[in-house]
């Protein structure tokens, strides 16, 4: 059981105890094993395509559900030692969660209810900034892709834009206020105990279904909100003694998730916010059952069946928590900046690189050759495939900051249907590429330095987790959702 204290317990340092080591054994998991689950990848994938006419996008992306789940089993450590009660309640609960969204009228206004509380923090959030920066907060007019000309997406302005006065989208003044706004925002939240309360209400329900430890639920369960270096604070004093698969759920779950302050970001750029709120509560099953499938639990954890948050609590008033919220905002909103310079600038040099050797070629498109199959077993439409496909690779190559600015403007340009860009929301929202290992091997590394190396070797494992639980949200919705 879950303790009900919310966060007043000083965080206490971790007893020097040993990390519990295997107490179950099992055979190795034959070659054959893995090399017939690659091999039923492909035929599904075959066979998505050569009943699309017949089945729909909804019949390939209940191909892909199956394909990205065989593909995640034959890397497996060991499929004998996964849990069937986690992995079969995970995929239930994900379910249930996607149906109550995409079918229950109820359900999904209440998504939408708490998107337009959102949207209102992003209409709060603008008023201070326009005091701040004036005109250039304001968009009057068209909004424009501001990367349109360096990454070659649909959205730059127009002379004629240009000539009739049309205020331009200023990224650095528009986009970036509302993280720290919204930081400060749920650094109150979280100083009257609300985000632990609907965290440990969440995590109780998936260890008592999923049989997963209280820690790594509990971190789970905190992503919904928090960013992937601040959700495993609510577990700090347990993080050294985790075991191997409870480090990689935490680390997966970090990568399948966004922060409250990218989701608000996201969601002022035309994103559905029930899609993207759907998806982050959908990835904490998933990132658990996941997780347990790439590496089963073979130790018993130390908080197995039971967890309490322990928080550093140093705000002394509401004030003093929203001006800290102001502080971590701001270092997440330069952060974003310094990110986004950085990558674009990287995918000019590399596609100025390419075009020497073939004028015609560019990052992105080889991004949507390689990922175009993916989008497809999404149940995307087999001409919007490349499109989406792009879009995927650019999260994994570079952020999902840098794919959102390229969706914004290609849902501007209507070159996708409706329905696309809602995959495409599923599958974007998270923080699954390169850069974050890096990230979590920073701030996840500095909770626990004696875990440094373990972390370091679980990255791409992360990695792979974390993108693929994007995936799977996104072909379970599109097995969900509408075909128009």
């Amino acid at each position: 059981m879950i303790s009900p204290d919310p966060s007043a317990v000083p965080a206490a340092a971790a007893p020097a105890e040993p990390i519990p080591q295997p107490t179950k054994h099992f055979p190795p998991m034959p070659l054959s094993w893995r090399i017939g689950l690659l091999a039923v990848v492909a035929a599904l994938g075959w066979l998505a395509f050569v009943t699309k006419g017949v089945l729909g996008p909804r019949g390939q992306a209940g191909f892909g559900i199956l394909c990205f789940l065989a593909l995640a089993a034959a890397f497996s450590k060991n499929l004998r030692a996964v849990s069937p009660k986690t992995f079969l309640w995970g995929v239930a609960l994900q379910f249930a969660l996607a149906l109550a969204v995409t079918q229950v009228d109820a359900v999904r206004q209440a998504f939408e209810w708490v998107g337009g509380g959102i949207k209102a923090l992003i209409a709060a959030s603008d008023k201070g900034a326009e005091f701040v920066f004036g005109d250039l907060a304001k968009v009057g007019g068209p909004t424009p892709d501001p990367f349109g000309a360096v990454i070659g997406g649909p959205g730059a302005m127009t002379a004629d834009q240009r000539q009739i006065g049309a205020k331009p989208f200023v990224f650095a003044f528009k986009a970036l206020p509302p993280i720290i706004f919204v930081s400060a925002f749920f650094s109150v939240l979280y100083y009257f105990g609300v985000l632990q309360f609907l965290v440990k209400l969440f995590a109780r329900l998936m260890m008592y279904l999923m049989g997963t430890s209280g820690a790594e639920t509990l971190s789970v369960s905190a992503n919904v909100f928090m960013g992937q270096t601040e959700a495993p604070l609510i577990v700090k004093p347990f993080v050294p003694r985790m075991t191997e698969s409870e480090l990689l759920t935490l680390m997966a779950s970090g990568m399948a998730h966004i922060s409250g302050g990218m989701m608000a970001v996201y969601i002022s750029y035309g994103a559905d916010p029930a899609s993207i709120l759907c998806t982050c509560v959908m990835a904490c099953p998933c990132s658990l059952y996941l997780s347990k499938l790439l590496l089963p639990e073979l130790a018993h954890p130390v908080t197995a069946g039971d967890a309490t948050i322990r928080v550093e609590q140093t705000a002394v008033n509401p004030i003093d928590a929203a001006a800290t919220g102001i502080k971590d905002g701001l270092f997440l909103a330069l952060n974003v900046a310094a990110m986004l310079i950085g990558f674009l600038a990287f995918i000019a040099l590399f596609d100025a690189i390419i075009g020497v050797f073939s004028p015609d070629l560019s990052l992105k498109k080889i991004f949507g050759w390689a990922f175009s199959p993916v989008a497809f077993l999404m149940g995307v439409p087999t001409e919007e495939a490349n499109t989406v496909g792009q879009l995927l690779g650019t999260k994994l190559a570079a952020n999902e900051h840098v794919a959102y600015l390229d969706l914004k403007a290609i849902k501007a340009s209507g070159v996708i249907t409706d329905r696309s860009h809602k995959l495409a929301v599923y599958a974007l929202t998270g923080f699954a590429n390169f850069a974050s290992i890096g990230i979590q091997l920073g701030g996840i590394g500095a909770m626990a330095p004696e875990r440094r190396k373990d972390l370091a070797r679980l990255g791409l494992k992360a990695l792979f987790v974390g993108f693929l639980v994007t995936l799977i949200n996104a072909a379970v919705a599109g097995l969900l959702l509408g075909t128009n």
